[in-house]
């Protein structure tokens, strides 16, 4: 899975974390523990960045179809951090907005994305309306998509804390 991931203490990203619950911070990574390519299983992502509660990250995430390289990068306050890899043809085709509470970590109510585009390599109509494209949680929201050729838009997707997190 190519994912930024937004965390409070340690994580399996190989790559210098601040001091253990001193900030929330922040990585582009990608954790396959299923390959049995020794390059691609196991946990890998580039430099973290400490974010400050409330402060609004943008994260993108982008194919070069040309060098069949993903980039992530994430934006913040404080700068940003990149991270590239080559995928070799591996997919990804799902986009998943969770909240996963580990270490007793403390969250607001809820969690908000916005502004959320996603671009396909083909036309969006099919996957951006499509019934899959909901919100299975508890009390959360997905506002209702637009479609501009490839590009799928969604204004906010709210995520409520799951109850043993609160």
């Amino acid at each position: 899975m190519l994912q930024p991931v937004l965390t409070w203490g340690p994580a399996c990203a190989p790559v210098q974390q601040p001091p253990t619950y001193s900030t929330w911070w922040i990585s582009g990574q990608y954790v396959n523990v299923y390959s049995n390519d020794p390059r691609y299983r196991g946990c890998h992502s580039g430099r973290a960045m400490s974010v400050k509660v409330g402060e609004v990250l943008e994260m993108d995430i982008t194919l070069d179809q040309s060098t069949g390289l993903w980039t992530q990068t994430i934006t913040g306050q404080a700068g940003s951090v990149r991270y590239s890899i080559n995928l070799r043809k591996q997919a990804q085709n799902m986009a998943l907005f969770a909240i996963e509470p580990w270490d007793n970590a403390r969250l607001a109510d809820r969690l908000v994305f916005s502004g959320t585009t996603l671009t396909f390599r083909d036309e969006a109509a099919q996957s951006c309306l499509n019934p899959e494209l909901t919100y299975t949680g508890t009390g959360g929201t997905i506002s209702p998509p637009t479609v501009d050729g490839r590009r799928c838009h969604i204004d906010t997707v709210t995520v409520n804390v799951p109850r043993s997190a609160a």
